[in-house]
């Protein structure tokens, strides 16, 4: 799952998902800890989705 939300997009992780967040229009409505997930641009998820593989 990609996403900008953090409250919304995130919890997709607790399915099972494995998550990406886009720091780039970054919605954190609750100030949480970001640091927990990957994260970072759309240039950052380019490299993580390569890393993948």
């Amino acid at each position: 799952m990609v996403g900008n939300d953090v409250g919304e997009d995130m919890i997709a992780e607790s399915l099972g998902m494995k998550v990406f967040l886009l720091t780039d229009c970054l919605l954190n409505r609750e100030n949480k800890d970001i640091s927990v997930y990957p994260h970072g641009s759309f240039d950052e998820l380019i490299q993580y989705i390569e890393a993948l593989n």
